[in-house]
């Protein structure tokens, strides 16, 4: 058998059938995936079995899959002024892709509560048509957007991938609103998108399709918040309890820190904590809650907790309990 070593060595350790029948004959590279030595990513590019790929190593399959093996490639005829042969890129991940890449939390990729899994879903961007792709219950989505200055991204890896602002304008139509305002959130929380270039894009985007989904985002979008439920909490309450905000911190008399609410309203004293998919489980995390919640009600505030089930699957119930002890709150404690 040859040295297999370099398959994959510059693309995260993903590579073509193209490629690999350079050292292979076709005989070969089909006895391989047959014993399941390699993994079929999509049809015509593998990886070696035994792994789960990464994000990374993920959206590169998908653009290796989109043609994308060997770019920049070059194209037409030297640039008259110049002199310099023409290059262009075949395919960039972009959209969900990407956005797994840029570590976005992209709630519908796996959720218990709804039963969503677009996690099987990869999206590239190619300046040629292609048809959707199959391989299991997986798909590739093709996309052919034009690309302005700052769109595109090189990794060190060698991926070529939208940026982080680019992703998140194309996950507008891609997405739903709950999920698109989560990523928005995460991305100014972790600064890797400013308000400016939100509001920039919005304007520019008037009458592409996209744009209203992407605009009300925008409108939306806080970067306070550190979590998705804490942006799920934000949408689902603030349309009725407009006084609560989010990041509420708790002082002593001394002016030091007690506790940081996900949203709070010091108007009534009404705080409220979100946990994350997997819950605040174990015994440790319980009893770390309880004593905090202990403290924030020695200072008068009560502390309200919503599971991923409240935000995902019980939101009209989740939502009248809220409101209701905040009217509770009121009566007992007038607003200031």
């Amino acid at each position: 058998m040859p040295d297999l070593s370099d398959l994959g060595a510059d693309s995260l350790g993903v590579w073509t059938r193209a490629q690999a029948l350079t050292i292979l004959s076709v005989g070969e590279v089909d006895g391989l995936v047959r014993r399941r030595t390699w993994q079929v990513v999509w049809s015509g590019v593998y990886a070696d079995g035994g792994f789960v790929l990464d994000a990374e190593q993920r959206a590169m399959a998908a653009v290796l899959a989109a043609g994308g093996a060997g770019q920049p490639v070059t194209f037409g005829p030297p640039d008259p002024d110049t002199g310099r042969q023409r290059r262009r890129l075949r395919a960039v991940a972009c959209g969900r892709s990407a956005a797994r890449v840029w570590q976005l939390p992209l709630i519908d990729d796996d959720d218990p509560a709804t039963g969503r899994r677009e996690a099987v879903l990869e999206d590239v961007a190619s300046w040629r048509h292609l048809a959707p792709q199959s391989c299991g219950e997986r798909r590739l989505f093709t996309h052919e957007p034009t690309f302005g200055r700052g769109d595109l991204i090189r990794l060190p890896s060698g991926l070529w991938l939208t940026s982080p602002l680019r992703t998140l304008v194309d996950c507008a139509r891609l997405l739903t609103h709950e999920a698109l305002v989560c990523s928005v959130d995460d991305a100014l929380h972790r600064s890797l998108v400013v308000t400016s270039q939100l509001e920039e894009r919005s304007a520019a985007r008037r009458g592409d399709e996209g744009a209203p989904a992407w605009r009300r985002a925008v409108s939306l979008a806080d970067g306070r918040a550190e979590a998705p439920t804490e942006t799920l909490a934000r949408l689902l309450l603030l349309p009725v309890l407009p006084d609560l905000r989010p990041q509420v911190v708790l002082y002593d008399k001394a002016a030091r820190p007690v506790a940081r609410f996900d949203l709070g309203d010091d108007g009534v004293l009404l705080a409220v904590e979100t946990d994350g998919r997997a819950g605040h489980a174990g015994e440790q995390m319980v009893a770390k809650d309880r004593r905090r919640d202990r403290r924030a009600a020695a200072y008068g505030w009560w502390t309200e907790r919503a599971t991923w089930y409240d935000l995902r699957r019980r939101q009209d119930d989740y939502r009248a309990r809220i409101v209701s002890k905040h009217a509770e709150l009121a009566r007992l404690r007038p607003t200031r």
